[in-house]
């Protein structure tokens, strides 16, 4: 048996014990090592899916997955190129007969083995799955940051060497974009936040970032025209979740001809945004919904990601409404850059 956090989508969850399966015909069991947390898993949490087709519950989130492989068929082993004890990195997107789905987000655990989430002692990985291997050297909670920095690494396609970026949240997502916008070559990195965020913007700083803004304490557009002398950001990066006004402000920081990549989901309308901006500017709007796991995974793999500053905090399984707690902001007196769960 396993145990797993089974969410039931009305804000209420349980720990189960569920069997172990066998492999299917060209698949794997993964015995999971340790579980990045999202913003995604909190609307998870509260009903909401992330997903275009809806969600299925009562299901087992969790899609920053890194763990070992403990069973696997010839045919997956030859597919993948690993075997029994490695360790990988999984893919979320998991290609099936019925077209894709996502790992931690639309499988109901009434579904097959129902571990189909990465918040579970083990995941039972698909034929359709996809998994990287990745180093033994560092911990595996820290290697979580594998997920959003394959994120990050596709919404930093517009930056060129020499760039000045501005990232708008210092959130999870956020940090990893710090990373991803640096191996990327840009020359300056400007990440913005609320007084709330004081503890995400000083790790900012230590991740690599040049400059941080507090926008309740200084205007963020007067300190972006005085860093850059006038000449505003080449490329801007929306990476806050849950608050749209971001949006109208990335247009205001960037220079004429510039790019702006709307990559935070934002879970409401956005009000007072003008069209006009776009061709009166000559911005190129961007979105950020790509994934490129394996140039994340290469960074780690090569030591090019402060993996432990990335991590912020991480809980055993059974803590994991403290995890939650740390994640939603809630924790009093307490804040993280990210929270992982760790299984063994």
């Amino acid at each position: 048996m396993t145990r797993a956090i089974v969410f039931n989508g009305d804000e209420t969850w349980e720990l189960r014990d569920l069997p172990v399966p066998d492999p299917q015909p060209g698949g794997a069991v993964l015995r999971v090592e340790a579980t990045g947390l999202c913003h995604s898993d909190i609307d998870h949490f509260r009903g909401h899916v992330h997903t275009s087709w809806g969600g299925e519950f009562p299901s087992i989130a969790g899609h920053e997955i890194v763990g070992r492989i403990e069973k696997i068929t010839p045919a997956a082993a030859e597919k993948w190129g690993v075997t029994e004890g490695d360790r990988v990195a999984v893919w979320d997107i998991v290609f099936t007969p019925q077209g894709h789905r996502i790992y931690g987000h639309d499988f109901s655990v009434d579904e097959g083995s129902g571990l189909y989430g990465g918040f579970a002692e083990h995941l039972e990985l698909l034929p359709g799955s996809m998994v990287y291997k990745l180093r033994d050297d560092v911990p595996a909670d820290q290697l979580t940051v594998f997920e959003p920095l394959s994120c990050a690494v596709t919404w930093v396609a517009p930056v060129k060497s020499g760039d000045v970026v501005v990232i708008e949240g210092p959130g999870h997502m956020g940090m990893a974009t710090i990373v991803a916008a640096k191996a990327a070559g840009a020359a300056s990195v400007i990440v913005t936040g609320t007084a709330k965020d004081a503890f995400r913007l000083d790790c900012a700083r230590r991740i690599g970032a040049d400059h941080t803004i507090d926008v309740e304490a200084a205007d963020p557009v007067e300190r972006v025209r005085e860093i850059t002398g006038g000449q505003m950001a080449d490329v801007v990066i929306d990476a806050a979740a849950g608050n749209p006004v971001t949006v109208n402000l990335a247009m205001d920081l960037v220079h004429k001809g510039g790019h702006v990549v709307i990559a935070g989901m934002k879970d409401r309308p956005l009000e007072g945004f003008h069209s006009d901006w776009i061709p009166t500017r000559r911005i190129t709007l961007h979105p950020g919904a790509g994934l490129d796991a394996a140039g994340a995974v290469a960074l780690i793999n090569a030591g090019e990601v402060p993996t432990a500053e990335l991590l912020g905090d991480s809980f055993p399984l059974e803590k994991f409404e403290d995890a939650f707690a740390l994640l939603t902001r809630s924790t009093p007196g307490r804040d993280s850059v990210r929270v992982a769960l760790r299984m063994s």
